[in-house]
């Protein structure tokens, strides 16, 4: 079921959003309480529990933060030694002490009994200290807490399976002083299995899935049988003998937090599941993903619509990624129409007592009965595939292929966005390759969709049906463009619906996951493709929408516009220092600038999901690559893509646009040109513009000076500042590198929208304020170059972030404005759709 709170907490960008989420689940929970804010403290409630005809009374001490590492035990310490301030203010006072404290961000929380800490209070420290700077100015205290191992908090971690009822059960069970454990079932054991695997073990990539779940199992069932080494720190002894690398701190908190002592009749059934939990653990490895039941019904309910209630007695249905049969396993389907593939000998032994009129067989479904030599299948005397199904292709049967593919790549990215190197690697890749079909060949299921197409082709098949589950990126990505003019001949679309991909075991929450439905035909409209949007809540699966998944095919994608003038320029590029962030490179990167260019804009992909990490700006080039030299000619359709992506961003790339591509804006809308240069001036001042100014720096055995052409002052005022504060090096290197920057240039003719200039101007007036800092500064932090005289914001936000952290945080808001009022032009102009 997907978590409310979760959704609540999701888009929050500061510590006083998270508090409000918090809060609203306490009062839900607590509705008799009132939260009051003594000495200034995050919060403090008060509320009467009933138990066993007694009544006891919760005193719960709040704090909260907005991404403080809560899992960590030296985190927890910090914050802990704050609520112990806070308490010490209670006592000081003589009032009654809190007796719970629930610690949050908005990742993760925990909640503590105050008599684990309250021990403290006694240290010798000063106790005047302000609470919120107590961690800071009494590491001894934060070590002391650190070392304690009798606190163990048991982290919960906010995600769409958080329950903030769990939390209350837990804050109730400590102010009640009763042990209330958590019982494994066989809804919630992937749930617990994740949490150990993730939280308890050490390098779980040591062990393979067999080796996991036998550790979990036989922890959770014979609890005796297994201990941490009496010597040996942060280190679990098997009934097997054999020592494995634990965190014990988790380990702790985890066995104080779930039940481990149960029936014969449990352990029986936790044995049967654990075949689940091997297969779900190898299929996280690998990049495929379980199919919860839930979805698979919703599925079964999609694929009714279109053809038909009785579709399981009049279709040849093959799930030929089948793993462990979740699409098919649980459902009736006439005796032998039902066949199920995999690669795996193990899902054959699994699955064996499901579905057991279904045909089971082992089959790569991208390597085997295919000819490399002659391009073509071998689906005759030779072929692997049961007499049956090959009987019902070569006669044109009317078949469903039903799969959820496995999604994994040769490079980065896949299911958990790691690489997995070799794992493209098939016949099937190599027939992309040579048929030129681009990118997407090393896209696992990508591979599945064109085996699956060529089998239709090959036989002429026109009844061949698929319904599959799949990121939609093959429906909208450029990367996809030539297999999907291919596919879209032969299919027809009817209907899909799109849900989060965190409804999925062990898959992230920012992006989608399709399931559609294509019969035989070709698809009368290419470019789009409308989806129900789906979500879980307390009556199951319900729709809340419509997402219209589109391509660019007919269209120019803002990635080509941006490019087409240098293009046109056709001039030579040149080798640059390859850099990392603002003030770090690399010897060697993909990165090539042209010759007179003014920068560098990282701009991976052309699609959403790239635009909080791989959209960046450089004054050299990038070791990233996937960008486009920034000049003269083209730097203002730079800028205007560069912000279109990065306003979409943070709780702005959701799940439903998260493969949405961005194209050429109209141009001729009367708001464009002041979108234009509210652009120029975001692009000076976003997290991501890492544009500089370094001098001497070297770069393959050569010294190198990196000039901020981004600049956004003149040499004049800023030779005067250097001449005021007497700061020798700016002055010289003015002197050395004096021409106005081509930024300010630009900028000097030019009305700026009121929300532009308050920018300019207030980043202006900070540069001249800060100005004092620059030597101290540069003493401190040599490698930021703060005293070139074209220093980027880049330079000069780490500056302030040291010395004027309160006026930083008014520019922050100040660029907010400008920010919010150009999100909605994002769509308005036609970037997005």
């Amino acid at each position: 079921m997907g978590s409310k709170f979760y959704k609540e907490i999701l888009p929050c960008t500061k510590e006083r959003q998270v508090e409000a989420v918090y809060n609203k689940g306490l009062k839900l929970y607590f509705p008799d309480a009132s939260i009051e804010y003594p000495y200034n403290c995050d919060g403090y409630l008060e509320s009467n529990i009933i138990y066993n005809k007694k009544k006891r009374v919760l005193r719960l001490l709040l704090e909260y933060k907005y991404d403080e590492k809560l899992d960590l035990k030296t985190y927890q310490a910090k914050v802990l030694v704050q609520a112990l301030y806070y308490i010490k203010k209670f006592e000081l006072n003589g009032e009654i002490l809190p007796n719970v404290t629930l610690i949050g961000d908005k990742n993760e929380c925990f909640v503590l009994h105050t008599n684990d800490i309250n021990r403290y209070l006694d240290a010798d420290v000063d106790w005047s200290i302000a609470p919120s700077e107590a961690a800071d100015k009494c590491s001894n205290l934060v070590l002391k807490i650190v070392k304690d191992e009798d606190i163990n908090p048991f982290v919960f971690k906010i995600d769409n399976n958080f329950s903030f009822k769990e939390v209350a059960d837990k804050i109730k069970a400590l102010a009640l002083n009763i042990q209330r454990l958590v019982r494994m079932t066989d809804q919630n054991i992937a749930k617990i299995y994740d949490y150990f695997i993730t939280k308890v073990i050490k390098e779980i990539k040591k062990y393979n899935a067999n080796e996991l779940v036998y550790m979990f199992i036989d922890l959770m069932i014979s609890p005796r049988n297994n201990y941490k080494h009496p010597i040996k720190k942060n280190i679990l002894v098997l009934s097997n003998g054999n020592e494995i690398g634990i965190n014990g701190n988790h380990y702790d908190a985890f066995f104080k937090h779930f039940e481990r002592k149960y029936s014969p009749s449990e352990k029986e059934k936790f044995t049967e599941i654990s075949d689940r939990l091997i297969e779900d653990t190898t299929r996280r490895f690998k990049g495929e993903f379980y199919t919860p039941t839930l979805w698979a019904d919703e599925a079964h309910n999609l694929i009714s619509s279109i053809y038909g209630a009785d579709w399981k007695e009049k279709y040849i249905v093959w799930d030929c990624a089948w793993g462990t049969g979740n699409l098919t396993r649980d459902y009736i389907f006439k005796e032998l129409y039902c066949y199920c593939s995999t690669i795996n000998d193990g899902d054959l032994k699994i699955g064996s007592r499901y579905n057991i009129h279904s045909i089971k067989f082992k089959y790569d479904f991208i390597n085997d009965d295919i000819d490399l030599l002659n391009g073509a299948f071998l689906l005759e005397e030779e072929s692997k595939l049961p007499e049956g199904l090959l009987s019902a292709i070569k006669s044109n049967k009317p078949i469903i292929i039903f799969i959820n593919p496995p999604y994994g790549t040769a490079g980065s990215g896949g299911a958990k966005g790691s690489s997995k190197k070799g794992t493209a690697n098939s016949k099937i890749n190599k027939l992309m390759k040579e048929n030129k079909i681009g990118r997407c060949s090393e896209q696992l299921f990508a591979q599945f969709l064109y085996r699956i197409l060529l089998t239709k082709k090959v036989y002429n098949l026109t009844n061949l049906n698929l319904c599959l589950f799949a990121t939609p990126i093959y429906m909208s990505g450029e990367s996809f463009d030539k297999l999907r003019k291919e596919f879209l001949k032969e299919f027809k679309y009817e209907c899909g619906i799109l849900f989060q991909a965190s409804h999925f075991a062990d898959v992230k929450d920012r992006w989608g996951i399709s399931f559609s439905c294509w019969s035989s035909g070709e698809s009368i409209n290419k470019y789009e493709f409308i989806h129900d949007l789906k979500d879980i809540d307390s009556d199951g699966i319900v729709s809340f929408g419509k997402k219209t998944i589109y391509n660019l095919d007919n269209k120019i994608k803002c990635s080509d516009w941006i490019r087409e003038d240098t293009k046109k320029q056709q001039r030579k590029t040149v080798d640059m220092p390859q850099f990392i962030t603002g003030i770090t490179f690399k010897q060697k990167g993909n990165g090539k600038a042209l010759e007179c260019s003014l920068g560098y804009c990282v701009n991976s992909a052309n699609a959403v999901y790239e635009n909080d990490t791989y959209v960046y700006i450089t004054s050299a080039t990038s070791c990233k690559g996937h960008g486009v030299s920034i000049t003269k000619e083209n730097i203002m359709k730079v800028v205007s893509n560069f912000a279109a992506r990065k306003l979409i961003t943070g709780p702005y790339s959701t799940w439903q646009n998260h493969k949405d591509e961005y194209m050429k804006p109209n141009l001729d809308d009367p708001d464009y040109a002041e979108w234009n240069y509210d652009s120029l001036i975001l692009s000076i001042f976003n997290t991501s513009s890492n544009q500089s100014s370094l001098r001497n720096i070297e770069y393959k055995n050569k010294k190198w000076n990196v000039f901020n052409e981004f600049f956004f002052m003149s040499m004049k005022e800023i030779s005067e500042l250097a001449d005021s504060y007497t700061n020798d090096y700016v002055y010289n290197d003015i002197k050395n590198f004096g021409k106005e920057r081509y930024v300010y240039t630009l900028l000097r003719n030019v009305d700026l929208s009121n929300e532009a200039f308050e920018v300019l101007n207030k980043a202006k007036e900070l540069v001249r304020k800060s100005f004092e800092y620059r030597d101290l500064f540069n003493e401190d932090k040599p490698e930021y170059f703060i005293n070139t005289w074209d220093a980027g914001w880049y330079q000069i936000k780490a500056m302030l972030n040291e010395y004027m952290r309160a006026e930083l945080s008014e520019f922050n808001e100040i660029y907010r404005v400008l920010e919010n009022k150009m999100r909605p032009m994002v769509y308005k102009l036609g970037f997005l759709r």
